[in-house]
């Protein structure tokens, strides 16, 4: 078994199977020569020597190879040695096969013919990687048997002793050349297998180094866009707060935030790209009110729409039900910008895009119909299938520009969420528009949901921040300054700035704070160094802990759990999620408060 396992073609493997033919075989010859010593003179014995010494040569011979720098010409070396000393062990165990059949008595021709068809065994059977090492193992015993076998004064058909002999010489090297033959291509298969191993070995290298830099490059990219992003949502989240806006520019100021919101998802649902590609995509399930999440996106895309000459607009067929339910909104709302987007670029100039909302509840389950109709090519039912396949090659698909991974996309998100997705033509009757020459198509998604009080109207409410706080923000961005100073400026809250990691920590050790805030890429020492020389010094001075909170671009998941690792007490994502960041005030807020009551108590007493 252990033999047949081992790649004879490389140098390891060879050394490997001539170890073990040698370990295999020294102790039988051992015995063998102590039967000699008791039953033949003593000079037979000495043939068992030899043979050892052969043996030894031959595990001597697998160490030279093992020691020299080139290891393909020391195979090669090493199986022409082998081939000589099996040669010579062959010849010796044959030499005294004619030895012991010379001594005359009629037994001995028997125990000459069993000792020389030992040896033809063990030199057919063994595994040869060439015809010329199958020669020189085999050479030897067949003249030794048909040497003993045949008789000058016995007519070779009276001879059956030496007819039989004929047939096994006869059958042993037919069997065994075809075995050599299966040796010397399983050979080949070993060396072809590891050959496409070296090249799938390097393919998978290739495809890591493609993958980390699609990672590097998708890390890049968020930390790029979400730092301006941050700034926009920022100023717009201070300028909403400002009493002395006009309705109109309140207005304005909201859709802001709402298009910031829905490009910041964009953005998230980017970067679970990586998740969907490896199967490991999931849910995240929070409240969310469908109808205010519908009216949104057609919100956003009317002025596109309005761009194109395409009518934009919102049927709500259920308008008394509730909406409010457990579902991942980042997921719902990429599926319906994807077919509202298709639907815009199918609709010519005059036509109209319809979004409608419908639902049924039943036994605290909401089941929601979104239907976006446009006025666009019908859909033939073959192509129906194709059109959430990615990369489809349908004719709409072909004549949108369209590569088929939005509605793909949109397909895998439905699954997750157990849900339907489909494609049907605009039934007969319903309005179109005078320039709409064609129905056009409707394109649907249905799926089940928990039913749960919609959210607040005002999502972006933030807790209020009841005791004053010093908190140190490191940044490097100055828009991002002022967006935190825009922020904070109507809270209690001494905001001090640190341009770099360096800057932070000196500052740190100057004055005491109540909260941390740690940008991640900073110039001359970064939030992670910072934040790890922070909770070093705490220990060694020793001195309170402080909260410390990273602010940062860089949300891969990965990169959290090491912020966690590194001491962060937390992580808040740019662009600045507001309600968030108050919430984060308001319990430092009142986590000082409690410690300021306790140490009054402690003095009292």
């Amino acid at each position: 078994m252990f033999e047949r396992t081992v790649d004879v073609t490389r140098l390891d493997g060879f050394v490997r199977y001539t170890r073990g033919i040698v370990r295999a075989r020294l102790l039988l010859v051992a015995v063998f020569m102590g039967l000699l010593a008791v039953f033949t003179p003593l000079k037979m014995a000495l043939f068992g020597v030899i043979e050892l010494i052969i043996y030894g040569a031959l595990f001597l011979a697998t160490r030279v190879a093992l020691r020299d720098p080139d290891p393909v010409l020391a195979f090669r070396r090493l199986r022409w040695r082998s081939i000589i000393l099996v040669f010579l062990l062959s010849a010796n165990a044959c030499v005294l096969a004619v030895k012991i059949r010379m001594l005359g008595e009629p037994i001995m021709r028997v125990e000459a013919a069993l000792l020389a068809t030992s040896v033809l065994l063990f030199g057919a059977l063994r595994v040869h990687t060439s015809r010329v090492s199958y020669l020189t193992a085999v050479g030897p015993p067949v003249v030794t048997l048909l040497w003993i076998a045949f008789d000058r004064h016995t007519p070779l058909l009276a001879n059956h002793y030496a007819a039989a002999m004929l047939l096994f010489i006869a059958a042993v090297l037919t069997a065994t050349w075809r075995q050599q033959a299966t040796d010397r291509a399983l050979a080949q298969a070993f060396r072809d297998l590891a050959r496409k191993n070296a090249d799938l070995t390097e393919a998978i290298a290739e495809a890591k180094a493609a993958s980390r830099a699609k990672s590097d490059l998708l890390a890049v990219a968020s930390h790029e866009i979400r730092t301006p992003l941050n700034a926009v949502l920022g100023f717009a989240h201070a300028l909403r707060r400002d009493t002395f806006l006009t309705p109109t520019q309140a207005d304005l100021a909201q859709g802001v935030l709402e298009g910031g919101a829905q490009l910041t998802r964009l953005l998230d649902t980017v970067l679970d790209l990586t998740k969907v590609q490896a199967g490991q995509a999931a849910l995240t399930l929070a409240p969310v009110d469908l109808r205010r999440l519908v009216r949104t996106v057609v919100r956003v895309w009317s002025a596109h729409a309005q761009a194109v000459g395409v009518l934009l607009s919102f049927e709500d067929a259920d308008p008394d039900l509730a909406f409010g339910l457990l579902a991942d909104e980042a997921k719902l709302e990429q599926t319906l910008v994807n077919l509202v987007s298709n639907g815009l670029k199918a609709s010519p100039s005059g036509g109209a895009v319809v979004v409608r909302l419908a639902g049924m509840v039943k036994d605290q389950r909401l089941t929601a119909l979104v239907e976006v109709r446009d006025a666009g090519a019908l859909v033939p039912p073959e192509d129906r299938a194709l059109m959430f396949d990615a990369f489809d090659q349908t004719e709409r698909g072909r004549s949108l520009g369209g590569s088929g991974l939005g509605l793909s996309i949109c397909a895998a998100n439905l699954a997750l969420m157990g849900g339907e997705i489909g494609v049907d033509d605009i039934p007969e009757g319903d309005a179109q528009p005078a320039k709409s020459a064609k129905r056009g198509a409707v394109f649907w998604f249905a799926f089940e949901a928990d039913v749960l009080a919609a959210p607040a109207a005002d999502a972006a409410a933030e807790a209020r921040v009841a005791t004053p706080l010093r908190v140190l923000a490191a940044e490097d961005n100055p828009a991002n300054r002022r967006v935190l100073a825009a922020l904070l400026a109507a809270s209690p809250i001494d905001l001090v700035f640190a341009e770099d990691g360096a800057q932070a920590l000196d500052a740190w050790r100057a004055e005491a704070f109540d909260l941390v805030l740690m940008d991640v890429n900073m110039p001359v020492l970064d939030g992670v160094a910072a934040l790890a020389k922070i909770r070093e010094l705490e220990t060694s001075e020793p001195r309170p802990r402080t909260p410390v909170w990273m602010l940062t671009a860089n949300v891969f998941d990965d990169d959290v759990a090491r912020y966690r690792a590194d001491g962060a007490d937390g992580v808040l994502r740019k662009p600045i999620d507001t309600v968030a960041l108050f919430a984060l005030l308001a319990e430092v807020a009142a986590g000082k408060t409690k410690a300021e009551v306790e140490d009054e108590r402690r003095v009292t007493a």
